[in-house]
């Protein structure tokens, strides 16, 4: 026959009765290719990837910048904590174990921990640890969400500096009036009124980042995935 399909065409590894068989001779004259003899091995993250390298310039400077001052406030504020925590066991053995007064350790550690808590802002920030409802950005499509989040971090921006510009005129009226804790200690205000503008100062430059990255494409809308919608 002319029309017969060599046997070459056959997979070899087919036992002969079957290269033989009139299906066999119609499944090789079939559209599909027959299948490897190797099955390819899955991919498990190993494999290189070429990532997009994120463009240069003034922009990428003052992001890494503001990160950096962030990473600096997140390690002040982390030193603040494990201060204030030392104090309140050397509050506890002074008071139960010495039976001695205590006259600046209450005062401190107020101080320490409200000021940890707003220098740590930025970096609060940075890291997206703020307790955030994502519900909506989720429904919505990456126009939609894009625009909610320019919406959003301009209410950050405006937000901290409405605080941080009150804080400083609060801490140079304290350092002008000469401003006093009414306690024994008699902390000078103004060294601890200073936690309002750094923080909310340095919340304002990481916002100012946020959104310089997200108009420039260099992070996403709320870190959401661009394949969500």
């Amino acid at each position: 026959m002319s029309n017969a399909i060599p046997h070459s065409s056959l997979p070899i590894d087919l036992p002969d009765e079957i290269r033989q068989s009139a299906k066999a001779l119609k499944s090789a004259a079939a559209n599909f290719p027959p299948p490897p003899d190797v099955e390819p091995i899955a991919d498990n993250g190993t494999a290189k990837t070429k990532q997009p390298v994120p463009p240069k310039g003034a922009v990428s400077s003052f992001i890494a910048t503001v990160h950096f001052l962030s990473k600096i406030c997140g390690v002040v504020a982390a030193s603040m904590f494990a201060i204030a925590m030392f104090i309140i066991c050397q509050l506890v053995f002074m008071r139960y174990v010495l039976n001695a007064s205590t006259t600046w350790q209450t005062e401190a550690v107020i101080y320490l921990m409200i000021g940890a808590t707003l220098v740590g802002l930025p970096y609060v920030q940075m890291i997206r640890g703020h307790v955030n409802v994502d519900l909506l950005p989720l429904y919505l499509r990456r126009g939609p969400r894009k625009v909610l989040a320019i919406i959003t971090l301009l209410c950050g921006i405006g937000i901290s500096a409405l605080f941080g510009y009150y804080g400083l005129e609060l801490v140079i009226e304290a350092f002008e009036g000469g401003w006093l804790s009414e306690t024994i200690w008699a902390v000078p205000l103004w060294k601890p009124f200073s936690s309002l503008p750094i923080g909310f100062g340095l919340l304002f430059l990481q916002f100012c980042a946020d959104l310089l990255g997200l108009l420039t494409q260099r992070t996403t809308p709320f870190d959401i995935s661009e394949d969500t919608f």
